[in-house]
């Protein structure tokens, strides 16, 4: 079974995006916008990570992505984040009478 979480953080240093062109294309692009539970945040000479996180804000796991190309960070956003709509589903389920 794949665990999912409700959101996540993508953390990286913009003076990385020469080394990391995978990463920039992704941060750059349209991609991130298919996740609203996903924040990009810039930190100060950090290789590119994924930070996991339940629905209360704290962190589930930590992954370094440096070796990601863009397909496989959408990819994996897919699999491992949990969609609003699937939010709002187990929502309504659990307020079942």
């Amino acid at each position: 079974m794949v665990k999912r979480y409700a959101q996540a953080r993508l953390e990286v240093c913009t003076c990385k995006f020469g080394v990391y062109p995978q990463i920039q294309a992704f941060v750059k692009s349209d991609r991130p916008s298919k996740f609203p539970n996903l924040q990009i945040k810039y930190v100060r000479g950090l290789d590119p990570i994924i930070k996991l996180m339940d629905k209360d804000g704290n962190i589930q796991d930590v992954l370094a992505i440096e070796k990601w190309d863009t397909d496989t960070v959408e990819e994996f956003l897919k699999t491992h984040l949990i969609s609003p709509d699937e939010e709002k589903e187990d929502y309504l389920r659990t307020n079942e009478i």
